[in-house]
């Protein structure tokens, strides 16, 4: 029998990683040929990142060498394939996935090791090339299949077109099958796996910067029969995956996916599992979305709903193909979705072709100032292959140019020093966006996140803007060009110092953007939680700054305010942001209504301020100092789940201690 090895190798998350979704679809439809099953045996899957001496352990006389090439594992596939072609020349390797070009040539030059490249889905090609492989290595007629020819050395491109093909279901369930069975059966406490699910293929945007629609050859949708996304909801949930992946990409675009959601909340009652359930929602959210999250809101099941912008300017959205909602409406779906306490997202990409400093803030303060309650993600622009983006002609009509930096994957293990380094692509520059400016946007950015998305700052600048019509991105510059008196800020002036400091890794030397810091655990952290993670070392003395900072801020531009007020303002915010010890004072009396005009500040009726005496009483995690526990529940879970403030109620004042006058809980 002729072995075959999978290699989909993903990122670790401390005790957890997905199972093998790729390897599974490969290895389930070749397994419907029973030529195939006669003369192959599927080994092991090889699924999860490590040393390559540790990988290749696992390998005894391969005939082929499969692998599901990402971002996150491109490089060690490289280097278990080189590795394994030394070792077995007679090995056929097989290279698919989004980092595989489309138009190899240059890839199987660079890279002598690699004999077959797949282009796009790979069931049916991958399926072909086993069947071939029986007789001979020419695979000049199979659709989608490029190869090198072993006798020759020569290239051959394919440049077949596969027929498009309606009938997902011929491509069997890995979970139905069994082949994960083992792996979920052999897990143990230092072991837990996640799930990726798909219940349809296909995305009609043709969005410049991304593989759905250009790149991955799948504009028409086509769709598994609900009998089976039932089952692999249905087998998630009696096998205990807590979190479960959603891989289609516009999920509630479609009439179905609100009876897909109703069987994933009956699936948790009966099982308890999944815990979680991650998707991309719709480009654009409508009623149907809405629906969809605010029943899974309901049974626990979200983890954010996503209104994503990429970017507001309208130049920049025509070059990278894209259309978005109006603000109006993107304004009504924020009120409904506070309305209703679901915590929502949007997300912005910086260094988009077409992006100026002015477009930028103005597409931030746009945002922020249309009621954006819990998060906004605003990340670096990456280029991948096989995108428009990808293109050197792409690239050269809008001035686009790159950097290679390490990838640090936000939230995974932190890289093991005897591991294959990968990378990742970012776009620093364009014809409308010198570098310089690109430099300044992202210090920008990453001090917008950590006042508004991290909280340090959420409520100062609700206050700022309602109170006196500041305009937030004003605010945001002051703070980031640090132009506060040179005796005021010394906490802030120290993040800049360290944003600076990593962008100077970046530039210079290739570092990743990934921050460390083991008190808090073994992973990566995005800068703007690292910065959330050093403010929460001494919150007290943060605050005190804060204060002075908007003094001098409203003093510079004659603003006339109330300093006891905005004092009143900045002990509300801090009074909300968590710490890993609980606060001395639990209970914060203010002479105004701060807490209801603050918790209904976002939604579709909100509360002026007014000289009522209110008492907020918190209710915090007492974290008893463990770093750990505090920046897990805090960040990595609180994050999108919009759960990082602290937990209150209020009520007007004065009461008698003890009272049992209602309290109001604050959202």
């Amino acid at each position: 029998m002729r072995r075959v090895f999978f290699n989909e190798f993903n990122v670790r998350m401390g005790k957890t990683c997905y199972l093998p979704l790729v390897s599974g679809l490969l290895r389930a439809y070749a397994e419907t040929s029973q030529q195939i099953r006669e003369n192959y045996q599927f080994m092991p899957f090889l699924y999860h990142m490590d040393n390559l001496p540790k990988i290749l352990s696992n390998y005894d006389q391969p005939d082929v060498a499969a692998f599901s090439a990402s971002m996150w594992n491109e490089q060690l596939n490289l280097a278990v394939a080189a590795e394994v072609k030394r070792r077995w020349p007679n090995c056929l390797t097989v290279f698919g996935g989004p980092q595989v070009p489309h138009d190899p040539f240059d890839y199987f030059s660079q890279h002598p090791f690699i004999d077959v490249a797949v282009r796009a889905e790979g069931e049916e090609p991958f399926a072909d090339i086993l069947h071939r492989h029986l007789e001979t290595d020419d695979f000049s007629d199979i659709a989608a299949v490029s190869f090198r020819d072993r006798r020759t050395g020569e290239v051959k491109i394919s440049r077949i077109e596969r027929a498009f093909k309606r009938e997902l279901d011929s491509y069997p369930s890995p979970y139905l099958e069994g082949l994960y069975d083992d792996l979920v059966a052999g897990a143990n406490e230092t072991l837990e796996f996640q799930a990726i699910i798909e219940t349809n293929r296909g995305c009609p945007f043709l969005c410049t910067f991304c593989y759905w629609g250009r790149g991955g050859l799948t504009r028409k949708y086509r769709y598994h029969d609900m009998e089976r996304v039932f089952a692999e909801i249905d087998w998630c949930g009696r096998n205990h995956i807590r979190y479960v992946f959603n891989a289609d990409s516009n999920f509630g675009m479609h009439q179905r996916d609100m009876e897909i959601a109703q069987f994933i909340v009956e699936t948790k009652r009966n099982y308890g599992f999944p815990e979680k359930f991650r998707t991309c929602f719709g480009k654009n959210t409508d009623e149907k979305i809405f629906q969809i999250g605010l029943l899974l809101h309901r049974h626990g099941l979200e983890k954010g709903i996503t209104l994503a912008r990429q970017s507001n300017d309208q130049q920049t959205l025509k070059n990278i193909k894209r259309a978005n909602i109006k603000m109006s409406t993107y304004r009504n779906l924020q009120a409904r979705f506070n309305d209703k306490e679901i915590p929502i997202y949007s997300e912005l990409i910086l260094g988009l072709p077409g992006e100026t400093i002015d477009s930028w803030k103005r597409g931030i303060g746009e945002l922020l100032e249309a009621g954006l309650k819990n998060q906004l993600f605003i990340y670096l622009c990456q280029v991948f292959p096989n995108t428009e983006l990808g293109e050197m002609d792409y690239q050269a009509q809008f001035g686009i140019k790159t950097q290679r930096i390490a990838l640090n994957e936000i939230h995974g293990s932190v890289r093991d020093d005897n591991w294959v380094a990968e990378y990742e692509d970012i776009i620093v520059s364009t014809s409308s966006m010198s570098l310089k400016d690109w430099r300044y946007l992202v210090i920008f950015s990453w001090s917008t996140m950590v006042l508004h998305s991290m909280k340090t700052g959420f409520f100062v600048m609700i206050y700022l803007l309602d109170r006196y019509g500041v305009k937030l991105s004003d605010f945001i510059s002051y703070v980031t060009e640090g132009r506060m008196p040179v005796d005021t800020g010394h906490m802030f002036r120290a993040e800049l110092a360290e944003y600076n400091r990593l962008l100077d890794g970046m530039l210079e030397r290739g570092l990743g953007r990934g921050t460390v810091m083991p008190d808090y655990g073994e992973i990566y952290w995005d800068v703007e939680e690292a910065s959330l993670l050093r403010i929460a070392e001494n919150l007290d003395q943060f605050y005190t700054e804060l204060y002075e900072i908007l003094i001098a801020f409203l003093s510079e531009r004659e603003i006339a305010f109330d300093p006891e007020e905005l004092r009143e303002v900045v002990r509300y915010q801090r009074a909300c942001i968590p710490a890993r010890y609980p606060p001395a004072v639990t209970e914060h009396d203010f002479s105004c209504n701060l807490p209801e005009y603050f918790d209904t500040a976002f939604s579709s009726t909100p509360v002026p301020l007014r000289p009522v005496r209110q008492l907020l009483r918190v209710h915090p995690v007492d974290f008893a100092g463990d770093k750990k526990q505090f920046a897990q529940e805090t960040v990595l879970w609180g994050r999108k789940s919009g759960t990082m403030l602290v937990k209150a109620t209020y009520q007007r004042t004065p009461v008698m201690p003890g009272s049992d006058e209602p309290m109001a809980k604050v959202s």
